[in-house]
C-alpha cells in the first residue's frame, strides 16, 4: 500500500529511467531525470523551510513545474500551483492566506514577484537546482542529503497535504482546497486499474495545473509510466492545432474538461483532422452536451468515452459513467455510480434520504474527500459535516450544492446547481434545464442563464449562429412558458473564468 506519492515515482524511474515522462515545447522530462531534479529541490528546501509547510510554484505551466511540485513534496511539503497567468490580484489574495515561507519562481514571473512584495523568501527555480549541486561534490555529502531526505520521509503519513488548490467560491473569494497524498493515490488506483492505464498510454494535457482537472495528467505517468506532452496553452484557442499536436504526438488518451471538446466541435475541427490513434476519452468538471459529444463518438466511433463528476473537494472525480449507448442531442448524460471507495448519497432539502426520481442534493462521503479548506474553519465546517443519516460514529460529508435524481436504472442525473434554482411564478425552475434546451438547437455553440432576483427576469446569453429570434423560435418548441427566458442576448464570445468555465460572475453582474 503506496502512503506517499513520491512511491510511484521511484518505483517508475527504476522501471522506465529514459523513458519521457513530461514534454513541452522545449523540455522532455524521463522519471530519472524527474527524480534527481526534485530530490534536489527536495534538498534545497530542506534548508528554507519546515516540513507541513505550503510552497508556493509560481511558474508558466510547463514540464518544469513537476520538478518543483515533487521537489517541495521530498521536502516534506504541500505544493501550491500558481500560473504566470493568474492576476495578481488574485495571487495576492492567495498568498494572504496561505503566508507560505517559499515561492519558487521562474523568468516569466520574476517581474511579479517584485511587484506583489512577497513577505517570504522567494527563490528563481534555476538557482533551486543548482544551488545544492556545491553541496554533492563528495559521496558523503551526497549521502548526508538522502539521509535527511529519508528522515523526512519516514515520519510521512498518508493524511499529509499533497496540494492545496484555490478554487473560488460564489462570493468570488479564493478557497485553498486541501487534498492528501492518501486521496490522490486512492483516486490513481482506481482509473489506472478500471481503465487499465499503463506505459503505453500517451495524455495531451488541456486543464492547468491549479485547476483538479490536471490531476490525472499529473500523476497516472508517476504510477503507470505514460507520458504526458503539455502543448502551448494558445493551442486550445485554435482546435485545428490542438488537433494536430494531438496526431502528430500519437496521443491515444484525453482528459480534458468539456469546453475543450466542445469548442473542437464548435470550429468544426473533426471535419479536417481527426485524431484517429485516441481510444479513450475521459471528461469532467462541467455539463457535456449530448449534441457535441456525438459528433465526436461519430469522427472516433470505436473510443470509449466516459463521462466523470466531481468537484475539486473530491480529488478529481467521485462518479463515473462510461458512454454505452445512442443519445440524442437533446438528451442528458448520466453522471453514473460513484467511483470504488466513495459513496454518494442524495439529501432533501430536510436532510433526509431523497426518494427514488426525488431531487436531492449531492453529498459525497470517501476515501477521495479534501481536507477542508486552508485556513479556513468557517466555510470548512459549512461544507464538509457529518452525515445526518449517521448516528453511531463520526463519518464526515462534503456538501457539493450540486442536485442530482436517480433514473429508472439507479443512475444518477444531474439537475443543476441549488443556486441555480429558482422559484417564479410558482415554478420552481432549474437554469440548467433551459441552458441545455438552447444547446440542443443546432448553430448554438454555448449558453448561459441568469437570473435577476430583483425583477425576476431570466435572461439567456449565447453564442451561435442563429439570430435571436430564431433561437427563441426553437426553444419555445421544447421549453413551456414560464421556462422562458425574458430576454436573450447574443454574444460574439463567452466570458470564461480562470478554469476554461462560463465566467457565471461576470455575467450576472452584466445582466442583473
Amino acid at each position: 500500500m503506496k502512503t506517499n506519492i513520491l512511491q510511484y515515482l521511484e518505483e517508475t524511474a527504476k522501471k522506465y529511467p529514459d523513458k519521457v515522462a513530461f514534454a513541452d515545447a522545449s523540455e522532455k522530462l524521463s522519471f530519472k531525470q524527474l527524480e534527481t531534479n526534485a530530490r534536489t529541490i527536495g534538498s534545497f528546501l530542506l534548508e528554507k523551510t519546515a516540513p507541513k509547510k505550503p510552497v508556493v510554484i509560481y511558474m508558466k505551466k510547463g514540464a518544469n513545474n513537476l520538478n518543483a511540485f515533487l521537489g517541495a513534496v521530498y521536502a516534506g511539503c504541500f505544493y501550491v500551483p500558481i500560473d504566470s497567468g493568474m492576476p495578481k490580484d488574485r495571487v495576492s489574495l492567495i498568498l494572504s492566506t496561505l503566508k507560505p515561507s517559499v515561492v519558487i519562481y521562474d523568468d516569466s514571473t520574476n517581474k511579479n514577484i517584485k511587484e506583489l512584495n512577497i513577505q517570504c523568501q522567494c527563490f528563481n527555480y534555476k538557482d533551486t537546482l543548482s544551488a545544492i549541486a556545491e553541496k554533492q561534490k563528495t559521496k558523503s555529502q551526497k549521502l548526508d542529503i538522502n539521509l535527511k531526505l529519508d528522515k523526512i520521509r519516514n515520519r510521512h503519513k498518508s493524511t499529509d497535504l499533497l496540494y492545496v488548490l484555490f478554487t473560488s467560491g460564489s462570493t468570488g473569494t479564493p478557497k485553498g482546497v486541501t487534498i492528501s497524498h492518501q486521496s490522490v493515490i486512492d483516486f490513481v488506483e482506481w482509473i489506472c486499474d478500471k481503465y487499465s492505464l499503463n506505459a503505453e498510454n500517451t495524455l495531451c494535457n488541456q486543464a492547468p495545473f491549479y485547476f483538479d482537472a490536471s490531476v490525472p495528467d499529473l500523476y497516472i505517468p508517476l504510477k503507470t509510466g505514460a507520458t504526458v506532452f503539455i502543448p502551448p496553452k494558445m493551442f486550445y484557442t485554435f482546435p485545428k492545432k490542438i488537433l494536430a499536436y494531438v496526431v502528430e504526438n500519437k496521443v491515444n488518451t484525453l482528459i480534458w474538461v468539456p469546453s475543450a471538446l466542445c469548442n473542437v466541435v464548435n470550429c468544426k475541427a473533426l471535419d479536417l483532422c481527426v485524431p484517429s490513434e485516441v481510444k479513450l476519452v475521459i471528461f469532467c468538471g462541467e455539463v457535456m452536451p449530448c449534441k457535441h459529444l456525438n459528433v465526436w463518438r461519430k469522427a472516433l466511433p470505436h473510443t470509449k468515452f466516459v463521462n466523470m463528476y466531481g468537484p475539486t473537494e473530491a480529488t478529481y472525480a467521485c462518479t463515473y459513467y462510461e458512454i454505452d449507448k445512442e443519445f440524442s442531442d437533446d438528451d442528458k448524460l448520466p453522471l453514473g455510480k460513484a467511483c470504488e471507495n466513495s459513496e454518494i448519497i442524495l439529501l432533501d432539502e430536510k436532510d433526509a434520504l431523497a426518494a427514488d426520481g426525488e431531487q436531492g442534493e449531492i453529498c459525497i462521503l470517501g476515501q477521495c474527500l479534501s481536507n477542508g479548506y486552508y485556513a479556513n474553519k468557517k466555510k470548512t465546517d459549512e461544507a464538509f459535516v457529518q452525515n445526518p443519516l449517521n448516528h453511531c460514529w463520526n463519518e464526515l460529508m462534503y456538501r457539493t450544492g450540486d442536485l442530482a435524481y436517480k433514473n429508472e436504472n439507479g443512475e444518477l442525473i444531474f439537475a443543476g446547481r441549488k443556486d441555480f434554482q429558482i422559484k417564479r411564478l410558482g415554478h420552481r425552475i432549474e437554469l440548467g434545464e433551459i441552458e441545455n434546451a438552447f444547446l440542443s438547437v443546432n448553430g448554438i455553440d454555448s449558453a448561459c442563464c441568469i437570473y435577476n432576483e430583483e425583477n425576476s427576469d431570466i435572461i439567456g446569453v449565447y453564442v451561435g449562429k442563429l439570430e435571436v429570434e430564431q433561437l427563441r423560435e426553437e426553444i419555445s418548441k421544447k421549453l413551456p412558458n414560464y421556462m422562458m427566458p425574458n430576454s436573450i442576448e447574443k454574444l460574439s464570445s463567452m466570458p470564461m473564468n480562470l478554469n476554461g468555465k462560463i465566467d457565471r460572475t461576470t455575467l450576472k453582474q452584466i445582466y442583473s
